[in-house]
């Protein structure tokens, strides 16, 4: 679960439907429901530490359904590649008079998309995305539905020793060495970092950064891993960031090569 970052005066409205978020406290942060899995839910749970936001994720129907009752969230993101039937039990979105829903997809079908709007998704991302629509795209829901405006954190730190700023694109190593990031490089890092101690594999790390754009046999992953090394000085046969594990991916190591 992500901690609160700092504290912010919001306003905010009230409602009688048990489906419908409790109001937010003065100061509280805005509570979203993750219904995604694994390395892709660690990774939107780390970049909204870029905004005031808790987060809590579930993708079984008790876990969501107790959730739904007992934290009463402000917002509900969605992998409808997986869990398109979620939508309906999370409440439907603002069309039902439920909490707002953001969906996300690796698919470009316009199809895939239409019944995810029919069925109650009030916005959509496709996979690949850059990391700020995962922090504008809930404020704009959040700011619509509820009124709530949620801040900004330019600037948190991951590993222990990566300072990473969401806006410039740079990460800055311990030492204070600043270095620039493309989009793709930005996003990679986040996913390893965001799970830290856990070996990605070349596929989930294709499917969740690229979405269909390259198949499983493309080399990109290893070539964009390779450039982010070298942009951090890491030598992968002694790395103290990102670690290969033979025959299976990349694990991402703290700023002391710890696992």
């Amino acid at each position: 679960m992500t901690q609160p970052i700092e504290a912010v005066t919001q306003r905010h409205v009230t409602s009688r439907d048990p489906q419908t978020a409790m109001p937010k406290e003065d100061g509280a942060p805005s509570r979203v429901l993750l219904v995604i899995t694994n390395a892709l839910a660690n990774l939107v749970a780390v970049t909204l530490r870029h905004g005031h936001y808790e987060t809590r994720d579930a993708v079984d129907e008790s876990a969501i359904r107790a959730l739904l009752r007992d934290w009463r969230p402000h917002l509900a993101i969605i992998d409808i590649d997986h869990h398109v039937g979620m939508i309906n039990l999370v409440g439907g979105g603002l069309s039902k008079g439920g909490i707002p829903i953001l969906a996300f997809t690796r698919r470009r079908d316009t199809s895939v998309k239409l019944n995810a709007y029919e069925q109650g998704a009030d916005d959509i991302v496709e996979v690949p995305f850059t990391l700020d629509e995962i922090i504008a795209r809930p404020y704009a829901l959040l700011r619509r539905s509820r009124g709530l405006s949620v801040p900004l954190v330019p600037t948190i730190t991951l590993g222990g020793q990566l300072q990473l700023d969401l806006i410039a694109q740079t990460v800055t190593l311990n030492g204070g060495r600043r270095l620039d990031l493309t989009p793709i490089q930005q996003t990679l890092l986040y996913i390893l970092a965001a799970n830290a101690g856990e070996v990605l594999t070349r596929e989930t790390l294709l499917a969740n950064i690229w979405g269909n754009a390259f198949q499983i046999e493309s080399n990109v992953v290893d070539r964009h891993v390779r450039e982010l090394r070298v942009k951090l000085g890491d030598d992968w046969r002694t790395p103290r960031y990102i670690e290969t594990v033979p025959g299976k991916g990349y694990r991402f190591r703290d700023g002391d090569g710890h696992v």
